[in-house]
């Protein structure tokens, strides 16, 4: 059995049975990968994935046993590289962070910034994506850093350290009736208003849900978007009531807009995350303390 033909497996399913995508990131044909494949259920007696005509479309069951112990391996290998590079230039190589939009766009410019003030030989790859996926590649070893408020406490493999706390506030149009609060503290303000808030699955919206919910009340969601200058866009069009993280809201580019402090959708918590059996790069340690210093 050949490290190649586990490491082809490897690649394969990361990178979702696609054998061409595994072929890039492996820097060989797709038919090198076929033929690895080939050879390795040849000696195992035993077809590892399954397949659909030509195509795989998942793991058999040996496949699914043999998976967390290739997966062991490829950690190991890449703790023994990262060893090494740091041993042999500790200042210079490739960081790759998997976080969300708003993280990437509201919190992390000041830590990125003063990573690169210390490290500018370092390559900083910024990977947006939704919390699940980030899990994902961190878990995978795709990613070497996680920031997500959802999904990466779900994942065994994973160690989460907590980043920051932030809770989600209200944005109304100025001259809104709703401006007549210094805070809003009781739900059921908001409930015979159109609201405007994140799509499902990202920034707290689960929590938002959630809350109204517990309340009795069926919100009117008249629009969900990714990114909260696209919600604070169509708010300050009066289209409804906007719930927003509280980092998000840029008042010097919404001149028309008011925040309205809230506590309501309750307290969410944003985690870093490495996975818990491998170390990554001395430089990587260096970014996760900087995001702690960022609110220390």
């Amino acid at each position: 059995m050949q490290l190649k033909q586990l490491e082809t497996v490897w690649q394969t399913v990361i990178n979702n049975y696609n054998l061409s995508q595994a072929a890039k990131v492996l820097h060989t044909s797709q038919s090198s990968l076929s033929k690895h494949i080939s050879a390795l259920e040849s000696q195992l007696r035993a077809e590892v994935f399954v397949r659909q005509g030509k195509r795989l479309t998942g793991l058999t069951q040996i496949g699914e046993e043999l998976l967390p112990h290739i997966e062991r391996i490829f950690v190991e290998i890449r703790t023994i590289e990262n060893i090494t590079l740091d041993f042999q230039n500790p200042a210079k190589g490739e960081l790759s962070i998997a976080t969300t939009h708003t993280q990437a766009r509201y919190v992390l410019p000041w830590v990125v910034k003063k990573f690169k003030e210390r490290y500018p030989n370092v390559h900083l790859i910024l990977n947006q994506a939704d919390p699940k996926s980030i899990a994902d590649m961190v878990a995978q070893g795709q990613a070497d850093v996680g920031i997500a408020t959802e999904s990466l406490l779900t994942k065994d493999n994973l160690h989460c350290i907590r980043y920051y706390d932030w809770y989600h506030h209200i944005i109304v149009p100025m001259g809104h009736e709703l401006t007549k609060f210094e805070r809003i503290d009781d739900i059921h303000v908001l409930k015979d208003y159109p609201i405007i808030t994140y799509h499902g699955g990202f920034t707290g919206r689960g929590a938002i849900d959630k809350m109204f919910h517990q309340a009795g009340i069926e919100p009117n969601i008249v629009l969900t978007a990714l990114d909260a200058d696209v919600i604070s866009t169509y708010v300050g069009l009066e289209m409804g009531v906007g719930t927003i993280a509280e980092m998000a809201f840029e008042g010097e580019h919404y001149r028309n807009l008011t925040k309205i402090p809230t506590t309501v959708f309750g307290k969410h918590i944003t985690w870093i995350a490495t996975r818990a059996d491998s170390d990554i790069r001395h430089f990587g340690k260096a970014f996760i303390d900087i995001c702690q210093q960022q609110f220390g």
